[in-house]
């Protein structure tokens, strides 16, 4: 068997182990027996357990990006358009690759300061930056509010992740994962086009008069005289 089609082996292992008995509990023993690979073949590719989760977390992220990446390749042709595509292909991944979402939503993140973080962090400016392209036309047209790729992101993905989540849970959607695309994409749709919501007015209270009461005492705590004074009495900012 090839270098390549070991690595992948040990990594097909890895994700049964991974999604079976856990992370903490999976071993690297129990990775190379389900494997069938030596311990010298799994050391040559991977020197850590964690090396194992991150390589396969970030094949995952590159596959899922792969699809985003010929998505932005060509020219959207309306806002409906560029939106429903990128949910599609986020739903159609993971109903594809559910196995490998499911490790993916398990594990969060890579810590950044890895190999495999740096690489991961790398691949995501890229393509924000070519995200932030594709969308520029339709923003410059009126069809997409201006806002940051940050809130784009949350507003077009963020529900799209939390019903996928569910889904994988199981039991909890009985139509495929493809099949909630058209009203994830007109709720993302409403988000986007939405008008700012216009500045509150700050609530102050009327201002209002009052009597200051002024006593002068002593220095051996006697009050040698008093007063009053009418003053404007104003809410502190």
């Amino acid at each position: 068997m090839t270098s390549s089609g070991t690595r992948q082996r040990i990594l097909d292992a890895a994700l049964a182990c991974f999604l079976d008995d856990g992370y903490e509990q999976t071993t690297v023993a129990r990775i190379t027996a389900r494997s069938g690979a030596s311990n010298g073949a799994l050391f040559h590719h991977f020197p850590t357990k964690e090396a194992i989760a991150d390589a396969l977390y970030l094949d995952a992220m590159v596959s899922f990006q792969d699809g985003l990446w010929t998505l932005v390749r060509s020219k959207p042709r309306s806002l409906r358009a560029a939106v429903r595509g990128t949910i599609a292909h986020l739903l159609g991944w993971v109903e594809q690759h559910a196995d490998l979402a499911r490790f993916v939503y398990q594990r969060g993140h890579l810590d950044w300061d890895t190999p495999a973080g740096a690489e991961l962090t790398s691949l995501n400016r890229q393509l924000a930056s070519a995200f932030r392209e594709w969308m520029k036309p339709l923003a410059d047209n009126g069809q997409l509010r201006q806002t940051s790729m940050l809130m784009i992101s949350a507003i077009v993905t963020g529900p799209a992740h939390a019903v996928a989540r569910r889904w994988l849970a199981g039991g909890q959607l009985d139509m495929p994962l493809t099949g909630c695309t058209d009203e994830l994409t007109d709720a993302a749709l409403a988000g986007l086009r939405g008008a700012p919501l216009p500045s509150r007015p700050v609530r102050t209270s009327a201002i209002r008069e009052g009597k200051i009461l002024v006593e002068l005492v002593a220095e051996d705590g006697r009050v040698i005289a008093r007063g009053q004074a009418t003053a404007q009495l104003c809410p502190p900012n």
